[in-house]
């Protein structure tokens, strides 16, 4: 078993009941739910510290469409796939995404740059690693 380190965080009251309530309905503690949260967000972030070849999906959606068509074709040079729908009342896109880490970080950024957009990239992990071996995945196999 892994070596464990505790360490301190202060969030907001609603934060930490909603964190106890789905710990409660999960039947686990906050502690592995807290871990499993920051695997997930290194996970998805770490990828911006090194320049690579990456690949993964881009989720963005908002309240309305403006803006968002045109920054796609800004970006067509790293969008291999695009799925657009509607739901809710939302604008939904999700797009299928190959090429240089900060090009595809870029991406991510301007589209949340637009009023009431709200994007998410989720890598799918790096090109350059041999073996199909990401090395950058801190998820537990």
């Amino acid at each position: 078993m892994a070596r464990r380190r505790r360490f301190g965080v202060s969030v907001p009251e609603e934060l930490a009941a909603s964190l106890d309530a789905l710990a409660s309905k999960l039947g686990r503690d906050r502690s592995s739910l807290v871990a499993e949260a920051l695997r997930t967000f290194i996970h998805d972030h770490i990828h911006l510290l090194e320049p690579h070849r990456c690949a993964g999906v881009v989720v963005a959606w908002s309240r309305g469409g403006d803006g968002l068509r045109q920054k796609l074709e800004e970006y067509m040079d790293i969008v291999k796939g695009h799925m657009h729908t509607h739901i809710g009342g939302y604008c939904v896109n999700i797009l299928v995404v190959e090429g240089d880490s900060e090009r595809i970080a870029s991406l991510a950024k301007d589209l949340s740059s637009i009023p009431g957009c709200v994007a998410r990239y989720i890598p799918l992990g790096s090109l350059a690693s041999p073996g199909g071996r990401d090395e950058h995945d801190t998820r537990r196999a």
